[in-house]
């Protein structure tokens, strides 16, 4: 198909202003859901637990199985169910009948303290405005899914506060291998932007300061770090299929008591809590606990941080396999850089930086399969400059090559409208050509 001059089609500038308008209303509404997020949070757990183990109260334990039989609550009485970005962008939609109930699953869970990251709700929040605001304007399917995309990046643009990785993103996911797309990803750069923007001036949502929350000093590349860079993406492979296991084991192990949501999300709180309890670091997102790792990492010493490493695997595939809704990204980076911590204590002359940097990588790319989109941001959380940046994006690669390529997971879900043609695959994906 010859591509045309898509920017010179009024129906592409209205695309365009839709898509722009949509990611500022959907910055406003993530940045205002994270900032409730972050108000309980410092209500509920005014003092930020420590890393020694069993320095906690029993508060957590009661604080975490009284949010599970909330969280019980909503599913029993509330159509309530997670509708991952992936699922979003494919179907180009929502089914906003889920979306108020998941949403607030996800606040109770997250402000609950467990072992979650707000990238599910953030997603769904901006798929379902988008998919509103698309319905009540009788759009046609293609504007609607410029929309549902753009309203993604805006969203995922501020929460993360790099919309290079927001774009990244879209382009990791299937979508159509045609340059007539490229229109569609210019709405949604724009709208990432906006979200960026939003979330970045705000100043006062923690994911605003995102960029760079380690301070971890630099490192003169050489040859041999790129080697050990793909060591570390063996290893950060070995760790995302240990989250893929243990969440298969203990979805079996809940599914007997899954017909009663009060009961399962009430007993695995509890669980969570005795866990928080005894490990606290498990508690929450991990963001914070991966500065304290980095920062008091002799003191507490590789054997204790690899116990860290296990814990947090096991809590966030609990949380989430228990219908707590929320992501895993935020503790899987959390599970890497405690890796890389462990790395670099056992062996000195690998710089800190590098092997945090490729275990955070590493794990989520193995685990997500946005191997560029995860390389992105964590080149931005540590800090690294572009050069020094170059391992980190060898370890993703490492990591999601072994897992993908010699199939240890399930293959994400094709889209219904996949067809496989010498090699390429292109999916019904808004082509940019209404001037035709």
């Amino acid at each position: 198909m010859e591509l045309k001059g898509y920017a010179t089609s009024k129906a592409y500038w209205l695309k365009f202003f839709w898509g722009v308008l949509i990611g500022l209303l959907v910055a406003l509404s993530v940045l205002f859901y994270n900032y409730v997020m972050n108000l309980g949070l410092t209500w509920l757990w005014p003092e930020p637990p420590g890393w020694e183990p069993f320095s906690g109260s029993w508060r957590v334990v009661l604080i975490m199985t009284i949010a599970g039989f909330i969280v019980g609550l909503l599913h029993r009485f509330m159509k309530a169910r997670e509708i991952g970005v992936a699922e979003i962008i494919k179907d180009g939609r929502t089914d906003n009948k889920f979306v108020p109930g998941g949403l607030l699953v996800s606040l109770v869970s997250l402000i609950g303290g467990f072992s979650i990251g707000p990238e599910v709700p953030s997603g769904m929040l901006a798929g379902g405005i988008a998919t509103w605001i698309s319905e009540k304007r009788a759009d046609k399917e293609d504007a609607q899914r410029s929309n549902v995309i753009s309203s993604i990046t805006s969203a995922y643009g501020g929460l993360f506060t790099a919309p290079l990785g927001a774009i990244m993103m879209v382009l990791e996911m299937p979508h159509m291998q045609s340059a007539n797309f490229y229109g569609t990803l210019i709405i949604a750069a724009a709208a990432s932007m906006v979200g960026f923007a939003v979330f970045y001036l705000s100043g006062s949502d923690q994911f605003a300061g995102l960029l760079r929350i380690l301070d971890l000093p630099v490192y003169d590349l050489r040859v041999w770090h790129m080697l050990i860079a793909v060591v570390l993406g063996i290893v950060g492979a070995v760790l995302a299929l240990t989250f893929g296991l243990t969440m298969g084991l203990l979805k079996r192990l809940i599914k007997p008591i899954d017909v009663n949501p009060i009961l399962r999300n009430t007993l695995v709180g509890f669980t969570m809590g005795l866990l928080g309890y005894a490990l606290p670091l498990t508690l929450f997102l991990g963001s914070d606990g991966l500065e304290v790792v980095t920062d008091n990492a002799v003191e507490m010493g590789a054997a204790l941080l690899v116990v860290y490493v296990f814990a947090k695997i096991f809590a966030t595939a609990g949380a989430i396999s228990a219908s707590f809704i929320g992501g895993p990204i935020f503790p899987l980076f959390f599970v890497g850089g405690a890796m890389g911590t462990v790395i670099n204590l056992l062996f000195p002359e690998i710089p800190i930086a590098l092997a945090v940097g490729c275990g955070m990588a590493a794990v989520t790319a193995g685990a997500l399969p946005i191997p560029i989109t995860m390389g992105i941001y964590t080149i931005l959380i540590v800090g690294l400059p572009l050069t020094e940046a170059i391992p980190i994006l060898i370890a993703a690669f490492t990591a999601f090559l072994i897992i993908r390529g010699f199939g240890l997971v399930a293959k994400t879900v094709k889209p219904k409208e996949t067809v496989e043609k010498e090699g390429e695959t292109t999916q019904n994906i808004p082509a940019d050509n209404e001037h035709k």
